[in-house]
């Protein structure tokens, strides 16, 4: 029952970064972000998705690390970039 939820859950965080980035109000790059922990931690192919992403696109790659590191860091971002490094 909790993949099917969190499958449902993905769906909507990308629907309301869609809807963020057309209503000025909302931040839509939020939700993206909340969309991407989620199917990294739960899903294999979400992280070989990220680790790919992360491989192709250097400047996400720095921006995961140097996140990692900030004080304002949840703890969860350390296991985020743990399992999508694309170096292991």
């Amino acid at each position: 029952m909790r993949k099917p939820l969190m499958a449902l859950a993905i769906a909507a965080c990308l629907i309301m970064s869609v809807v963020g980035g057309l209503v000025p109000i909302l931040q839509g790059w939020i939700f993206f972000v909340i969309a991407l922990y989620l199917l990294a931690t739960e899903f294999e192919t979400g992280r070989r998705w990220v680790k790919a992403a992360r491989r192709r696109w250097p400047g996400l790659d720095n921006w995961i690390v140097k996140a990692r590191d900030h004080r304002w860091a949840p703890a969860h971002l350390k296991e985020f970039e743990d399992i999508t490094d694309p170096k292991r």
